[in-house]
């Protein structure tokens, strides 16, 4: 079963983000997350995490938002890469 995420942006000011496993890097330009689809970064001014359930997976920020793009690879992704080279 793929895992879903989603991303709502409300006027550039404000996103609501699921799937969010967890938050690392964050200051007022730029955030880090690892989410179901992969690690995900997000740039802007004046960012500010208005709240973060784990629980849920959910995430909403505040803030101008510059930009999001995902990088690396999705998550489970990394694990069967190594299971395939121990195996083939």
């Amino acid at each position: 079963m793929e895992e879903k995420q989603n991303i709502t942006l409300l006027s550039r000011q404000r996103a609501e983000i699921s799937g969010v496993k967890e938050v690392g890097a964050f200051s007022d330009t730029g955030i880090t997350l690892e989410t179901t689809l992969g690690m995900l970064a997000i740039e802007g001014k004046g960012l500010k995490i208005e709240s973060f359930s784990a629980e849920k997976g959910e995430l909403y920020i505040n803030g101008t938002f510059d930009g999001m793009y995902y990088f690396g690879k999705k998550t489970g992704e990394e694990k069967r890469g190594i299971f395939s080279k121990l195996l083939g």
